[in-house]
């Protein structure tokens, strides 16, 4: 540094993080200002680059500040500072961004409208009073707008508005709320709403007020928001939210309800203090909570569970909305499991089959981002979808390298980019298995590569030779390829977010991922680290007859553990299982006698169905996860008793086998108990089994950090009692709480894999 004249100095600051869509330059200005600095602030396409001069205690005081109380929506990752010669000036000034160089910023998430935005919608005296699209530097779309970086109005879909004399006073006023703020606008220059019928009549007149007059007698409608369309109806109607069901052929699964305000909520559901911080947090994602039974919201909008999903309004549009009406279901706008609508184009899938209105408008989104969902399990996030909110904030990896992209599981799949030590995880795509989300999927991938101008050198796949990410890897012109076995990634994202880098004991349990040994994983224990992985323990195998078939017909995997452990006689396992015929017992022992279409599988997921199907709660599955959701259901915590099991010594890894787990749980049944102890008994047993076998290895190894992951630790029961039996038997345990243990977070640890192998360690 160059020495500065008594008490002053000049100090030139580089800043990267999420810093821009954020407020973070108008607040520099500010904060210099008030502590009489000057200097400048500008946007580079890496960051923020600043000059301060003044008093060499103000300017300890502005960096203080910084760091300790940044802008509410920034997150500072790196500041670097330099003391350089002092400089003639007299003010501090905000100068035009720098364009040129290799991107490197994180940009925003959306952010829901804040307190004083909120305020001013409804205050009868403001220009904006009941606007739609009123929003400022600490609120709205974000992420759903932004067409390229830096983040500046022309390369957002806000492009088509011009400013009005108002919005440009305000835009370019250092000092006001919206300076820089690029979605800003007002009813004179901004986007419009329109209600739209099913036969196309357009309403223009009070569109908002036609849209609650439909609401209030039952209508379906599609409201158009921040990254797609929601289907909304009254949340209070059995029969309104049957015929939306019936429309969108979901029977069963649970609808996410918007209330007005956290008052509602509480009307409804049992809430907690970390729940309430997180719904209204300015990521407003929905929250999973337990329902009131004794209350009003009707049993149709979860069938098979009390927990029900619930947010707050995050956009004007809801606000408005719910004012008049509330509570109102809120669930995205696709047909069957494709994803949702986001444009005009494709309203026609739903306006008709299921809305009988759109409340639309006309500006345009540019990307998909679903509604992210969460649960708090031990005051902290178990995510199940991470999405609009969240995205695209990235991870920090262990090891830095190449730009690689890595390209996920096929089931809730999500995918990432990277960059150095940097991972940017994607929003969710949903089931790869379907046309439309294949075509989302490519879409996106090539979005966010322009946007972040990456181009990736690697590309990281699922080892399964019948995914379509393993099959649209293999096709791409990237020369370095890396294929990276299922469980190993679900293992290496948990250890991501915690910033592990030696070996782990890592429990796997989740549906099914295709083994180096070319059956079906999926309860797995292993030895891992990002390099590579060992398979110390699995459950044992089970023929699934007719494949797939067995995943969607819980009661084929059961014929399979029945035939295997309990009967060999079609007849007795049909009597076991009424849902199946004796001919098709017949048919289905022939199919596993034969292996025929009878993959093996050492799925949880599946034993999980395979229990629920014995007692009764699933034959056939209406979205994924049903039975293991219907037997959850059951829980009674004040059950402590478990079922026998076995541990089976072979020479490649030990096998847990629930053989006699299910005899007993068959005898049970028969024997009349209740069927909430049995389901608690289940869900010990693989608490104990877990457990010891963990002990074992620790016996073996010396390891005592385990890693928890994979989409049957959705199940917060499970999650919870295997954390307290192995953090009481001295273990440190560590779940997901940044990325979904279910396959949307497979992408994360495929990238830290990737990087580990083709990149350098980072210094501690």
């Amino acid at each position: 540094m160059s020495q500065s004249v008594v008490g002053k100095k000049r100090v030139r600051a580089f800043i990267q993080g999420r810093i821009q869509g954020v407020g973070f330059r108008p607040w520099v200005y500010r904060e210099a200002k008030h502590l009489g600095l000057t200097g400048f602030v500008y946007n580079t396409p890496q960051g923020v680059q600043l000059e301060l001069q003044g008093d060499s205690d103000q300017i300890d005081l502005f960096f203080q500040t910084l760091t300790m109380a940044p802008p509410p929506l920034a997150r500072i990752e790196q500041l670097e500072a330099d003391e350089i010669a002092l400089q003639a000036e007299i003010e501090f000034l905000i100068i035009p961004s720098e364009l040129e160089g290799e991107t490197s910023i994180t940009f925003p998430p959306d952010v829901a409208t804040c307190k004083d935005c909120e305020h001013e919608l409804f205050a009868e005296n403001d220009r904006r009073y009941q606007y739609p699209f009123i929003n400022c530097l600490n609120c709205g779309p974000r992420f759903t707008i932004i067409q390229d970086l830096p983040y500046d109005r022309k390369r957002t879909t806000m492009d088509k508005f011009p400013l009005c004399a108002k919005c440009a006073r305000e835009f370019n006023d250092p000092r006001d709320r919206r300076f820089e703020s690029q979605p800003n606008a007002c009813p004179n220059c901004g986007p419009q709403l329109q209600l739209i019928s099913a036969d196309r009549q357009v309403y223009d007149k009070d569109p908002m007020a036609k849209a609650v007059e439909l609401l209030r007698v039952g209508k379906i409608l599609a409201i158009k928001g921040l990254g797609g369309y929601h289907l909304a109806c009254d949340a209070t109607r059995a029969d309104v939210i049957e015929t939306l069901r019936e429309r969108k052929h979901r029977p069963y699964k649970s609808l996410a309800v918007m209330f007005v305000d956290l008052k509602q909520i509480k009307a409804h559901c049992r809430v907690k203090e970390k729940e309430a911080e997180e719904l209204q947090s300015y990521a407003r994602p929905i929250v999973v909570l337990e329902r009131l039974a004794e209350q009003g919201l009707p049993q149709a909008v979860s069938p098979d569970t009390q927990d029900v999903g619930v947010f707050l309004p995050y956009t004007p549009i809801h606000h408005l909305l719910l004012k008049k009406m509330s509570p109102l279901i809120m669930t995205s706008a696709n047909p069957s499991e494709e994803p949702m609508v986001t444009n005009e184009r494709e309203l026609e899938k739903i306006l008709g089959p299921i809305a009988d209105y759109a409340l639309t408008h006309d500006r345009p989104i540019a990307r998909h981002c679903d509604d992210s969902v969460l649960k708090i399990v031990e005051e902290k996030r178990l995510f199940y979808r991470r999405a609009r909110g969240f995205v695209p904030r990235s991870l920090t990896a262990v090891y830095q390298g190449p730009s690689l992209v890595a390209t996920g599981a096929d089931l809730k799949n999500t995918f990432c980019l990277t960059r150095k030590q940097c991972i940017y995880p994607s929003s969710h795509m949903g089931d790869l298995s379907l046309l439309a989300v294949q075509h989302l999927y490519q879409e996106q991938m090539r979005n966010l590569c322009d946007l972040q101008h990456i181009q990736p050198e690697v590309i990281v796949h699922d080892m399964h030779p019948d995914y379509f990410s393993t099959r649209f890897a293999l096709k791409t012109k990237i020369s370095w390829k890396i294929a990276v076995q299922h469980h190993h990634a679900h293992i290496a994202a948990c250890m991501l977010e915690h910033q592990l880098d030696e070996k782990v004991i890592g429990i796997a349990l989740d549906g099914t991922g295709f083994g180096p040994d070319e059956t079906l994983w999926g309860g797995e224990i292993i030895l891992a680290d990002y390099k590579t992985f060992e398979r110390k323990a699995h459950f044992k195998t089970y023929r699934m007859p007719g494949g797939e078939q067995a995943i969607l017909h819980p009661d084929r995997m059961a014929l399979s553990y029945v035939l295997a452990d309990v009967s060999q006689t079609p007849e007795d396992a049909q009597a076991l299982l009424p849902s199946l015929s004796t001919e098709q017992c017949r048919t289905l022992k022939s199919m596993l006698e034969q292996k025929a279409h009878s993959p093996l599988t050492s799925s949880a997921g599946r034993l999980f169905d395979v229990v629920a199907a014995i007692m009764g709660l699933c034959d056939t599955v209406t979205y994924e996860g049903q039975a293991a959701i219907r037997l959850q259901s059951l829980v009674d915590t004040s059950v402590h008793a478990h079922y026998p099991y076995a541990l089976e010594l072979e020479p490649e890894a030990t096998v847990l086998s629930f053989a006699p787990m299910i005899k007993k749980i068959i005898a049970d049944i028969q024997a009349g108990r209740p069927l909430s102890q049995i389901a608690t008994k289940f869900h010990n047993t693989l608490v104990t089994a877990l457990a010891v076998e963990c002990e074992q290895i620790r016996t073996e190894t010396g390891l005592s950090k385990v890693v928890l992951s994979g989409g049957v630790f959705q199940n917060d029961f499970l999650l919870r009692q295997l954390t307290k039996r192995l953090r009481q038997q001295g273990f440190a345990v560590y779940s997901h709480h940044l990325v979904p243990p279910n396959d949307g977070g497979v992408s994360v640890g495929q990238a830290a894999i990737g990087l580990a192998k083709c990149g350098t360690k980072l210094k501690s």
